[in-house]
């Protein structure tokens, strides 16, 4: 079936934001671009501006998220926000947001602004959308709607087992700050093997610490990153061999949190830390989860104030001190975690499916293959 196709600046009126005083109450919902990463971000202001109704599609104009939209805002939109607002009234507002969240590689790649990025507003108004019946419209959106709706809470669900392992740690190992189970303490020199030196390899797996994303990172998964030839690895100035049995420090702000536990063998970049833990004092769980608590983060911070490239260096680094419990008490943790991480592979896959059916609805809807 061929559906008609209309420009979308036929459609829509586009109306930019501009800067507002925020406040914690306020007359009016101030809508920024962090809102269309999490809906419950909650920020108003009495100044009147760019209003914009649920029924608006919000999209991101400028900065590196130029691009992404939203749906469902009611508020004052920011100085990085446009809203389109639907002249057509055959056209269905989720049916355009998910659109154009179907064409989002699309408006990137015709974004302008070398510095900052822009929409480019033209392209966007020339953009051909599809326009099957209104009834169809809804169909659609109301499939795409579930889908998401499964992808997030198989999502949300990992996070609240990582929670699970955060509290199941504090709660057998205490704060670290106040010691109160009176754990020797020793600094991270005793207790943990630095990198010594440089390599220079001929191919290897390689990552660096735009692939960590503050969890586990997997040869196999795939989607973090491939093989690289000789040649691209000299370009990369610095590396440090890491194996299975490394924990994966970033040493750089403000990705001083971003820790990693690696399950193959490869390269890193010198923007990272390949730690290796003595096993007789330390274990690699117990000390992965202390490299990412707010305390040590604390400590990382206040030593990596730089004017240029703000970092923690090595030698900082090593004077950190931590409470270790003795062997037996990590490897009860040790012991939960692989349990958890069992529970975790089925959650896992079931995020991965519903991801998957997702893009692959998103797809089909607009190419008339979803519904009749």
């Amino acid at each position: 079936m061929k559906w008609e196709m209309v420009k979308l600046g036929d459609t829509v009126k586009i109306s930019k934001g501009k800067k507002h005083e925020p406040l914690r109450n306020g007359h009016y919902r101030y809508i920024n671009i962090e809102d269309l990463h999490n809906h419950k971000n909650r920020v108003f202001t009495n100044e009147k501006g760019t209003l914009a109704s649920e029924n608006d599609v919000i999209i991101a104009w400028d900065g590196a998220n130029a691009g992404k939209v939203g749906v469902g805002f009611s508020g004052v939109i920011g100085s990085t926000l446009a809203k389109l607002e639907l002249t057509c009234n055959d056209l269905f507002p989720r049916f355009l947001f998910w659109y154009l969240e179907a064409c989002n590689d699309l408006i990137k790649s015709q974004r302008t602004g070398a510095t900052i990025p822009h929409v480019n507003g033209g392209a966007l108004k020339s953009l051909q959308i599809p326009l099957p019946p209104l009834a169809t419209q809804k169909r659609i959106a109301a499939i795409l709607d579930a889908a998401d709706a499964l992808r997030r809470k198989d999502q949300a669900l990992l996070q609240k087992y990582d929670e699970l392992a955060q509290a199941i740690f504090v709660d057998m190992f205490g704060d670290p700050v106040k010691n109160e189970k009176g754990w020797e303490v020793k600094s991270l020199d005793q207790i943990v093997q630095f990198p010594s030196g440089l390599v220079n390899p001929k191919l290897a797996p390689y990552c660096n610490m735009f692939h960590v994303g503050g969890d586990n990172i997997e040869s196999k998964t795939g989607r973090i990153f491939g093989l690289k030839k000789a040649s691209e690895l000299n370009l990369i100035s610095g590396k440090f061999h890491f194996s299975g049995q490394h924990i994966l420090y970033n040493k750089i702000r403000p990705y001083l949190n971003k820790v990693a536990l690696p399950d193959f063998e490869g390269i890193c970049s010198a923007d990272m830390y390949p730690l290796l833990a003595k096993e007789s004092e330390i274990l690699k769980e117990y000390l992965y989860f202390v490299l990412r608590s707010d305390y040590f983060l604390d400590f990382a911070e206040k030593q990596s104030r730089r004017a240029n490239i703000p970092k923690i260096n090595m030698n900082e680094m090593k004077l950190f001190e931590i409470p270790v419990p003795p062997i037996q008490v990590q490897q009860n943790f040790t012991s939960f975690l692989e349990k958890k991480n069992e529970i975790n592979s089925n959650a896992d896959q079931n995020a991965c499916f519903s991801e998957t059916l997702f893009q692959s609805l998103l797809q089909k809807a607009f190419n008339a293959e979803l519904v009749p």
